[in-house]
């Protein structure tokens, strides 16, 4: 059981380095070399790198944390110590028998309530005066159950002192100061954030007499935040976290990553948190990042100029040699491909590639010869076979010429048709300008007009294209199909016209006829039939002789509808040299 059990660990193991060996052999040289230079050199690097900087991050960060407690508690003190000094002056209003005893003095007239008020501000612009801070204290206001006197600004709703949530939270103190949340206030003009320092006033005998309200402005806290830091975000929490307020200062998250600081909550109850940028602490990280980053990459330089002057014998010579291969297979010439220095094996396969390059370029060319040669054996074939058969259509046209006009015109009838005999089996087959093989379909419309006297011949040639070579007697297999199956069955004057126009590198000759025209079926059928066939020999010799000497990417394309006509199209390169020598 145990020998079975190694044994199937062993076939494992052997499967699992082969495996490996494969995926190991198609990985090209240069990533081979990388992928051993790298965790030798590289790794250790980063790795040694990486334990450095964030040991140092981590004693930073502690620093870091420890001095900015130290500065919020710094703030928090001196925020206490101004609570603590407001807190001091409302202790020393609310305890002056003086204001309390105008304060709780009812007025019989407007003018009496104004006399008061007017010896209220008296007495507290004397504590005001006497007061530390007191810029920061907007207004001063003591509420009783009958009357409302202010000292200082005033609001739309005397900041709202007689809401009886404001008035339960001051009583429930039962005379101890009450701090509420920053609040804005507003005095018909503009608002103003505001604190409310509050505490309940009482006679001697504690009976109720009312509130006393300090109205304190929030720059109370803001000014020490900016005394104390600059362009670092301050917040002061209430004691669920909320933010009461804030200096203004807003990190953009897209661009920083901070962490946040708080210390212990003050006397309030509430506590300030900081948030200072991760880029602030790690810029000397960053500093020596980027020393170790240099060093690296300097041994990465160091060791690619090595690893190249291993592998420029061999890998660059390999390269060079597949683009040779490529290049080959795309036909580019032999003379074209790169011959380089490198491994002496690898040039003499790049010698051997070239010459071999040479042997099948030669072989191409010799092959190319005999197709051209059996080009010209199969035109010179079909020219054979159609002058015979034109021969008997020519004949046949002076025979009904003899039979039924019996005039003096078979002269030159004859003449015509000696001409075109003569420019039909003269020499071998060549390309002709378009101008002289249209002059000789004039002699044979002048034969065919014999037997088909009502049909015109119309040529619209552009002037530019006429000395563009064709082959000889291109079209008229063309005019003498539409004569025969389209104009003779017509019952109306027949009308041929030949078009041509350039498009690009192409002309577009269009053969127009008015005749019967053909079915779809009929159509189909013609498009699918054999050259052999004698019905269709002139349209087929055409598509061959036009593929034949230009090539199988043109042709002749037909279209007709019944009754209307047809319109036969060939589609040939543009060129004005001849095909043929």
């Amino acid at each position: 059981m145990i020998a079975k059990k190694t044994l199937k660990g062993s076939s494992a193991m052997l499967r699992l380095i082969r495996k490996f060996n494969s995926r190991w052999n198609r990985i090209r040289v240069p990533y081979k070399l990388m992928l051993i230079y790298i965790p030798l050199i590289i790794g250790p690097a980063l790795l040694s790198m990486y334990y450095l900087t964030n040991n140092y991050a981590n004693e930073a960060k502690v620093n870091r944390i420890s001095n900015m407690t130290d500065l919020l508690n710094v703030l928090g003190k001196k925020l206490d110590d101004q609570v603590h000094t407001f807190e001091k002056l409302s202790r020393q209003i609310m305890t002056d028998t003086e204001i309390m005893t105008l304060a709780t003095k009812q007025p019989e007239t407007t003018y009496d309530r104004f006399l008061i008020e007017s010896a209220i501000n008296n007495k507290l612009n004397a504590i005001w005066l006497n007061a530390d801070n007191n810029s920061y204290i907007r207004a001063i206001i003591i509420a009783t159950d009958d009357q409302i006197y202010t000292y200082g600004k005033s609001s739309i709703l005397n900041y709202d002192v007689l809401d009886p949530v404001y008035q339960e939270k001051v009583e429930q103190k039962k005379g101890g100061a009450v701090w509420f949340e920053p609040q804005a206030f507003s005095d018909g003009f503009s608002d103003t954030l505001s604190f409310r320092l509050a505490r309940a006033i009482k006679d001697p005998k504690l009976h109720h007499l009312g509130h006393l309200t300090l109205i304190i402005d929030t720059k109370l806290f803001t000014d020490q935040f900016d005394a104390t830091v600059q362009d670092i975000p301050i917040k002061l929490l209430d004691a669920d976290g909320e933010v009461l307020l804030s200096n203004e200062i807003v990190l953009d998250s897209n661009k920083y990553q901070a962490d946040t600081y708080s210390q212990e909550p003050m006397y309030t109850g509430w506590s300030l948190s900081a948030e200072l940028p991760l880029q602030q602490l790690y810029a000397s990280i960053y500093d020596t990042v980027k020393t170790a980053v240099m060093l690296i990459s300097i041994c990465a330089v160091i060791g690619l100029l090595v690893t190249h002057l291993l592998v420029k014998d061999l890998v660059i010579p390999i390269r060079k040699l597949l683009r040779n291969m490529k290049q080959s297979i795309r036909g580019v010439k032999a003379e074209k491909l790169q011959r380089f220095a490198g491994a002496v094996e690898i040039v003499e396969m790049n010698d051997t590639l070239i010459s071999l390059m040479y042997e099948i370029e030669n072989l191409i060319e010799e092959k190319t010869k005999q197709e051209h040669k059996k080009k010209n054996a199969e035109l010179r074939a079909l020219q054979q076979q159609l002058s015979p058969h034109f021969l008997y259509n020519t004949l046949n046209s002076i025979r009904w010429m003899a039979i039924i006009q019996k005039q003096d015109h078979i002269k030159d009838m004859l003449d015509a048709l000696n001409r075109l005999l003569t420019y039909g089996l003269r020499g071998d087959e060549k390309l002709v300008p378009m101008r002289t093989d249209f002059a000789i379909l004039d002699d044979y419309v002048k034969i065919q007009r014999v037997r088909y006297q009502h049909f015109e011949l119309i040529c619209q040639i552009p002037e530019e294209l006429l000395d563009i070579r064709i082959p000889k007697f291109l079209l008229q297999p063309l005019i003498e199909n539409s004569l025969i199956h389209a104009l003779a069955h017509a019952d109306r004057p027949g009308v041929i016209t030949i078009r041509a126009r350039a498009e690009r590198d192409y002309i577009w000759l269009d053969v127009i006829d008015n005749g019967i025209g053909m079915s779809e079926e009929q159509l189909l059928k013609l498009k699918q039939s054999k050259h052999s066939e004698d019905k269709h020999f002139g349209f087929h010799s055409v598509v061959e002789r036009v593929q034949l000497h230009y090539g199988e990417q043109y042709g002749v394309f037909i279209n007709s509808e019944q009754q209307k006509g047809t319109i036969v199209t060939l589609k040939i390169p543009k060129q004005e040299g001849a095909l043929y020598a």
